[in-house]
């Protein structure tokens, strides 16, 4: 369902013309600032008014999409800049780099909170709500996952670390939300200190997330081994090529939008150096035409038999 509403948007937005993946970028950061704005202020307003901390640091985790989401387009923007010579190839990594950014605000956030939560635990105080309040923030939950879902789902089209990172944040900004609804209805019962409680736990929640988006990026910028599903589509196709016995040495480098493929292969020996050639570049050519945004590189090597 969440898919097909991502593609109705991308249809109606006309996001496929041009710069796909800076248009899917700036889309989802522009339609997550509006609607994050308007969700800190619901939030804060019926925060301040009931004096509840755990409602009041889930508008500034709302907030905070604000601020992640002026980054995910500030982050497309430089990667989408073209090949200078300083950087041969490209810009792309400039997402992974963001989605740290995006990550350490978290992490901040959370600390932060932790702190407000942990005083408030110690110094609990009556908070009044009623069911408005609750239908009104299951309203922000269902918003926030819709946000969620087009967020996850452009990701995975483009493939990009900073939407998904960003996706996240707009889950856990839900989660959140829902813990803050199951404490307000614990409060009609007198269990005052659920607000502290709750507000420690969400900081948790959004500091995890942030460790999380760190490990998975940097590892990422530190250079990761390609995918074994990867590593055999790319093997399967250059063996799919006429005279290609075997493929080895694949590797794989990854900067993002821009994958560098070098691989070997053997021919037999008796090749003539220009079908040689004109082989590697068959095999250049399929791999690039099922890999996209691959630049492929072939090393030649005659066969041999083992004793």
């Amino acid at each position: 369902m969440g898919t097909k509403i991502t593609d109705k948007l991308i249809s109606l937005f006309h996001l496929d013309k041009g710069d796909k993946r800076k248009n899917y970028g700036y889309f989802a950061g522009i339609i997550s600032i509006v609607v994050n704005v308007i969700l800190f202020a619901i939030k804060l307003i019926f925060g301040v008014s009931l004096k509840s901390v755990s409602l009041i640091a889930d508008a500034f985790h709302s907030l905070s999409d604000v601020v992640t989401s002026f980054i995910v387009i500030l982050g497309f923007k430089i990667s989408a800049k073209p090949p200078d010579k300083k950087h041969p190839f490209g810009h792309g990594r400039a997402e992974r780099i963001f989605s740290i950014v995006i990550a350490c605000i978290l992490i901040i956030i959370g600390v932060e909170f932790f702190i407000n939560g942990f005083n408030r635990l110690r110094n609990p105080i009556p908070i009044d709500s009623n069911w408005l309040i609750v239908i009104v923030l299951l309203i922000t939950v269902l918003v926030k996952e819709f946000l969620s879902h087009v967020s996850f789902d452009l990701g995975k089209k483009i493939n990009s670390p900073t939407l998904k990172a960003d996706a996240w944040h707009h889950r856990t900004d839900s989660i959140s939300t829902v813990l803050v609804i199951i404490g307000f209805i614990l409060y009609r019962f007198g269990f005052y200190y659920i607000d502290g409680i709750l507000g420690m736990v969400i900081s948790v929640l959004i500091a995890y997330t942030g460790i999380s988006i760190i490990k998975e990026s940097g590892s990422f910028l530190m250079g990761e081994a390609p995918s074994l599903s990867l590593f055999e589509k790319i093997k399967e196709t250059a063996l799919c090529c006429d005279s290609v016995s075997d493929v080895h040495h694949v590797h794989v480098h990854d900067y993002g939008g821009k994958i560098e493929i070098t691989l070997h292969i053997r021919l037999n020996k008796k090749t003539r150096l220009d079908k040689a050639h004109e082989k590697a570049s068959q095999v250049e050519k399929a791999v690039k035409e099922n890999i996209r945004g691959a630049e492929v590189t072939v090393h030649i090597e005659p066969e041999f038999k083992e004793n």
